[in-house]
């Protein structure tokens, strides 16, 4: 049996999403599409979102009577954060003796090599992505040649796609505008029955899906360092002048790719056309940071440049950080999960103020990694230079920190 599986938001689903399941369906001869709603998407971050009951609700409407469709709740009954890697595996658990084949969109394929956990998803399905319009041809084609060199199996079809969006249609919903056309009646019936996206609340914090999303990608260890992190760098904020929400948020994510190996990381920059110099690829313990800001920008949909900078450069420091960047340097070092030798003085010194603490953390590392004789970040020798300069002339800098180990 050939099934293909189709995942998302669907809020709401419409016609596009319908189109695109039997398009594919069609072409290559799917036997069954196993519709599946997520629980919490891990890559669309919004808390005006209609709930998991109204959403799969509404799949369940709009497939009524075709045989083709199933719609699963098996994301929503797992809760949490919804891996295609944890659902995929599920799958080829459920249907041994079938080939599964993952639908989607030209956008979301072009972040595939970035999904936790990408290998169980090559290893249990067929990926099949579609143009749009003609366009982007080559890029699909080009970036499924990638992937392939990862094990994987990619399908490229040119699918015209009909005039809707998700984001279009609550937009409709909140003007009073027509839907006609773009979800079937029975959804658009449902819709209006519930009230559903008219007066949409953004009372969610994101800060918790944040941390869904970090505690899928993370080890234990990791996971509660990362908490332990986002903590110290809210409390540090109030005394380094940086805002501690947005302390706390960057806490969080510092370490978002910290356990996803050197190759998916290198991975990440490469789906994002980012080129690591000489000395950053000598670096490895560098990359995470690099490619943690690049899926918080290009992947979650971060814009607020403190943070993403933030996280950028949590690793190797630079001269002339803001005082957010100081505070992330600063709670990496002296989270309570924190156990190194001198971890007592440099909670001490936190306290205290940015630069003394600054001067001291990229001490301690940079006699760590000439004892080792590892390479050493050319911005961590800015970083220290500025806190020296800073010292002798009797002022302070805001601080920076290296952590290349």
């Amino acid at each position: 049996m050939k099934i293909g599986v189709f995942g998302g938001a669907f809020d709401p689903i419409h016609h596009g999403h319908l189109r695109l399941a039997c398009e594919f369906a069609s072409r290559l001869s799917f036997d069954r599409v196993i519709i599946i709603p997520s629980s919490i998407p891990p890559h669309k971050l919004r808390s005006d979102m209609a709930s998991a009951q109204d959403r799969i609700e509404m799949c369940r409407l709009a497939t009524k009577g075709n045989p083709l469709f199933l719609v699963s709740d098996i994301e929503i009954e797992r809760g949490g954060v919804s891996y295609t890697a944890d659902t995929m595996n599920r799958l080829a658990e459920k249907y041994p003796d079938s080939q599964l084949f993952l639908i989607m969109g030209a956008d979301m394929f072009l972040t595939l090599g970035s999904w936790n956990r990408f290998e169980d998803i090559a290893k249990n399905a067929v990926l099949c992505a579609a143009q749009r319009n003609g366009s982007g041809a080559q890029k699909l084609e080009e970036y499924a040649e990638i992937l392939q060199k990862r094990g994987a199996r990619c399908i490229i079809e040119e699918i015209s796609e009909l005039s809707a969006s998700s984001t279009d249609i609550r937009r409709r919903i909140q003007m009073g505008e027509s839907l006609e056309g773009l979800v079937p009646p029975p959804v658009e019936k449902y819709i209006k029955q519930r009230g559903l996206y008219k007066n949409p609340q953004n009372t969610g914090d994101a800060d918790k899906q944040f941390i869904e999303i970090v505690r899928g990608r993370l080890s234990p260890r990791r996971f509660n360092h990362s908490l332990a992190v986002a903590e110290q760098a809210a409390h540090l904020a109030t005394i380094y002048g940086a805002d501690p929400k947005k302390a706390y948020t960057a806490g969080i994510l510092h370490d978002i790719m910290k356990d996803a190996g050197g190759q998916a990381q290198l991975q990440m920059l490469t789906d994002f056309d980012i080129i690591l110099d000489n000395i950053d690829m000598e670096i490895s313990g560098c990359w995470h940071a690099i490619a943690g800001a690049a899926f918080i920008e290009h992947v979650l949909g971060i814009d607020d440049r403190d943070i993403i900078n933030a996280v950028r450069y949590h690793t190797t420091a630079r001269a002339g950080m803001s005082p957010l960047e100081s505070t992330i340097f600063l709670a990496d070092f002296t989270s309570a999960d924190r156990d190194y030798p001198d971890v007592d003085e440099m909670r001490r010194l936190a306290e205290q103020g940015m630069g003394p603490a600054t001067e001291y953390a990229l001490s301690y590392t940079l006699r760590e990694l000439v004892d080792k004789a590892a390479v050493i970040h050319p911005d961590s020798v800015h970083a220290y230079n500025q806190q020296i300069v800073a010292r002798r002339k009797g002022g302070r800098n805001s601080g920076s920190k290296t952590k290349q180990q």
